[in-house]
């Protein structure tokens, strides 16, 4: 099933297709679409000439196309289409020849004075962002290198013979051979050596654009298969005169000079790929793509591409063809892994897939689209492409590159709001932590202050006579037994020692009694006064709001009186006649 999702509002989908599915919310569909895009960690864009066309670059199959417009400009030729000159055979007389030169130099003209699209555009975003695996383009203009993208094929080392003996070398082991990670930067993980050589040569990088049918960049001989620029024979393609090769002129003359016998000057051609021949980077670009397509051993990159969005193209080309459907299936079945394991997860369950079915598309959330395919029409024959993309967004290339950039954007304002957000609690964090820290000194000293006291106030009730235990107790004793359930708490001032009572609710009162009785034999004036005697007899603790108590007198005995002189009771009681006080609590009557 493929989901028609038109760009334009009020587009009605086509008669074939049969397993297309129109969309009832095509915005939301539209919407998922960006999303799928934007959310893909390895995207893999293959594009073709449609995302060239504003530019100026006439594409291939249209009815103002390349092939159209030359069978029209030529009509002496006989051709019966142009594309009889981008076949190989094209090569077989000169005046053909001439032709494809003349065509080279012309598209050439075009290119460079080409600026990149808002496609392109986006394309370079997409690689800013950490997102795009790789862009393999059909298009021979180069367009994504002025968009900042990096361009070409490259060249992995082959199994070199290794030397009999050998190196002497004092460093670390390294491998033959480099080991590309697919992650952005396009700068790869590993590395290669020379034989007979102990330093590792630089890592392999492989371009961010990769052109599948070459570039109007460079000529090759076709002897020696030396490079070199384009621009600089576009005078002599313009003329329909193939430029010779200054490598084999070189070489022909030295040959010359040493007395060996001529082997030929050979002819530049374009560095283009033709109809009916072997791409002479072939073995490049299939070594890319099979580490796009499975992924590498090592690096962030190690799994392969996991969404694939194919734009601008007819899908007419049998390589090309091959490559989307293997990136498709490996896209859609790592989708359809993560989708599985997540429900599996949340619900201990694994979920069977729906059946399949011809319905109306209403819900933009039931499965993620993992193969997009962006072009005016449906690729034919359209039975080849049955369960190779979950969307078809019909439109114009450069509009949903602007729906993209907008995302893009959008995105990008978030995360930078977000990331202020962040950093101004991070600096009130910072500040209160400073804060803090300029009070912690003072802190530290009410500290020690306080454990000072602690330790001063537990020396001074060691320093306090013991609590000596009654003989028994009266009947009303017993009833009114007291239950300490807290110590009061004491604290150290800077005079005096403060008892303090915790106010308790219930029947329980907090009183103070005195226990000890006075010692006998002591005089007056031996030690230093305390209150009069008179008042021994009193409540320590005589707060309005206690109601009378008949607990005072307990441990009190007129007869610890009786030998004392009228003097000494009537007059000051020795300060060590002070009894000991005994916290504890009364039941109120009633």
């Amino acid at each position: 099933m493929t989901v028609f999702v038109p760009l334009k509002a009020g587009s009605s989908p086509p008669p074939t297709p049969s397993f297309l599915v129109p969309s009832e919310t095509p915005n939301l569909h539209l919407r998922k679409a960006i999303k799928a895009i934007l959310k893909a960690k390895r995207l893999v864009v293959v594009c073709g000439a449609g995302i060239s066309v504003s530019a100026g670059i006439p594409d291939f199959r249209s009815e103002s196309g390349l092939f159209q417009t030359l069978k029209r400009d030529n009509p002496k030729e006989a051709l019966s289409s142009g594309r009889d000159l981008f076949d190989a055979s094209v090569f077989n007389n000169e005046h053909t020849t001439s032709m494809f030169c003349q065509m080279i130099a012309q598209l050439s003209e075009l290119s460079q004075a080409a600026s990149p699209t808002p496609f392109h555009q986006v394309l370079r975003s997409l690689d800013d962002r950490g997102r795009l695996l790789r862009v393999y383009t059909q298009n021979i203009d180069a367009i994504e290198l002025k968009s900042g993208l990096s361009f070409g094929v490259p060249e992995f080392d082959k199994r070199r013979a290794r030397p009999r003996s050998k190196p002497k070398s004092t460093g670390p082991p390294i491998t033959d051979q480099p080991t590309i990670s697919t992650s952005a930067p396009s700068s790869q993980d590993g590395s290669s050596t020379t034989p007979g050589s102990r330093y590792m040569s630089p890592a392999v990088e492989v371009p961010r654009c990769i052109p599948l049918h070459g570039t109007l960049q460079t000529l090759h001989c076709q002897t020696c298969m030396h490079t070199f620029p384009l621009e600089n024979y576009v005078p002599s393609l313009t003329l329909g005169t193939p430029p010779t090769c200054p490598e084999c002129t070189q070489m022909e003359e030295t040959r010359q000079l040493i007395g060996k016998r001529a082997r030929g000057v050979g002819k530049l051609r374009p560095s283009v790929v033709l109809y009916n021949e072997l791409h002479k980077d072939g073995e490049g670009v299939g070594e890319v793509a099979r580490r796009d397509l499975v992924g590498s051993s090592k690096g962030k990159g190690r799994s392969g591409v996991d969404t694939l969005l194919v734009v601008g193209t007819s899908l007419k080309v049998p390589g090309t063809k091959r490559m989307v459907r293997e990136f498709s299936k490996a896209a859609r079945a790592r989708g359809h892994t993560a989708s599985r394991d997540s429900t599996a997860a949340s619900t201990g369950l694994a979920t069977p897939a729906p059946s399949p079915g011809k319905r109306p598309a209403t819900s933009a959330g039931d499965s993620p689209f993992k193969s997009i395919y962006l072009n005016f029409d449906f690729p034919g024959p359209t039975r080849e492409w049955e369960g190779v993309f979950d969307a078809w967004l019909q439109g114009d290339a450069q509009n949903f590159a602007e729906l993209l950039e907008q995302e893009i954007v959008k995105e990008a304002a978030e995360k930078e709001a977000a990331l202020e957000r962040k950093r101004k609690r991070e600096e009130d964090a910072a500040h209160l932590e400073g804060s803090e820290e300029a009070g912690l000194p003072k802190k530290k000293t009410a500290k020690r202050e306080n454990q000072s006291s602690e330790k001063l106030t537990k020396r001074k009730l060691k320093a306090l006579p013991s609590v000596r235990p009654r003989k028994s107790k009266s009947k009303h004793q017993e009833d009114m037994d007291i239950s300490v359930p807290s110590a009061p708490k004491i604290t150290h001032g800077n005079s005096k020692l403060t008892i303090r009572i915790p106010p308790l609710k219930g029947r329980y009162i907090p009183e103070v009694c005195i226990t000890t009785p006075v010692p006998r034999g002591l005089k007056a004036g031996q030690f230093p006064c305390t209150p009069p005697a008179t008042h021994v007899k009193h409540r320590l603790l005589s707060h309005s709001d206690y109601p009378p108590s008949d607990t005072t007198e307990i441990g009190f005995d007129e007869s610890d009186l009786s030998e004392l002189s009228g003097d000494e009771v009537a007059g000051e009681l020795p300060r060590t006649a002070i009894r000991t006080a005994q916290y504890g609590l009364r039941v109120t009557r009633g």
